[in-house]
């Protein structure tokens, strides 16, 4: 696991967030705000925060119920909306005095960042929304009331092992064990109910027939193996908004910034490289 730069520790209400200062010790290029998947929690962003860190402000929260955002007497009680989590991101930009940020968001995290941008779109300069969805057809709603269910009767124990075959491929669960077992813990760890309060928003995400308002630059990143959100989700994102580039990674699962770190940070600077010589 890649260790991150130093960070304050800072809280905004339930949410606990880490915050990275530029490590050349000047002026922030940009500001960075990374949400991650559910079931995970900021740490998953090591490796790019790491890289980011060297020029810019890199903050990563940890979403309700997981991490170190699960004070019982602070965390909401379910169920979640991507609207709420949304605004509640727009207060936490708000509150840290963050100005318009480039979000970066995988999964969940990147549901909360089209909602953040078609909500509060003078929070956001730019997006990068990684595995991820707008919507979910009639039949894998189902199947996240069947999760959902399943948790409340048997506990997170009964349904990790198939999150762990959604999130890394058969070839990276074999060559990696220790790094599946890390994120396995991690899972097992969250706040029972902030999960499930979380699987309710993200099964009632509806994005998709509003995602032509977004007026920023953005980059959506698929993960070629992803069975939870294919690539044609990811496509389906990026001929909604104007002028996003799509890329498809490689011998990557759902969890892409971790089975494919090294791509994901090259895609992302690519892209940034494109948006200071006004290409992307």
């Amino acid at each position: 696991m890649t260790n991150p730069t130093p960070a304050q520790v800072q809280r905004q209400g339930a949410t606990a967030c880490t915050v990275h200062e530029p490590r050349n010790g000047q002026a922030p290029q940009r500001t960075f705000l990374l949400g991650h998947a559910l079931g995970c929690d900021h740490t998953m962003w090591d490796a790019l925060t790491q890289h980011l860190a060297a020029e810019n402000r890199v903050v990563c929260c940890d979403q309700f119920g997981h991490g170190a955002s699960q004070d019982p007497q602070l965390v909401p009680t379910g169920p979640y909306t991507m609207a709420q989590l949304a605004d509640e991101a727009a207060a936490l930009i708000e509150a840290l005095q963050l100005g318009p940020v480039v979000w970066v968001g995988l999964s969940m995290g990147g549901m909360v960042g089209q909602e953040l941008a078609l909500r509060h779109p003078d929070k956001v300069s730019a997006l990068v929304l990684a595995n991820t969805t707008t919507h979910y057809p009639f039949e894998a709603r189902q199947g996240w009331d069947t999760r959902i269910a399943t948790i409340r009767e048997q506990g997170l124990q009964a349904i990790v092992d198939m999150a762990m075959t959604r999130w890394f491929h058969d070839a990276f669960r074999a060559a990696q064990p220790e790094v599946v077992a890390h994120w396995r813990a991690k899972v097992l760890g969250c706040n029972t109910a902030g999960y499930i309060a979380c699987c309710e928003a993200i099964r009632d995400v509806d994005t998709l027939e509003r995602l032509h308002r977004i007026q920023v630059p953005a980059l959506v990143i698929a993960g070629e193996l992803d069975l939870g959100t294919p690539p044609a989700m990811a496509r389906a994102i990026a001929g909604q908004i104007s002028g996003a580039q799509l890329v498809v990674l490689p011998q990557a699962s759902h969890l892409s910034v971790l089975e494919q770190p090294q791509a994901f940070i090259q895609t992302v600077d690519t892209w940034l490289q494109g948006l200071e010589a006004g290409t992307a």
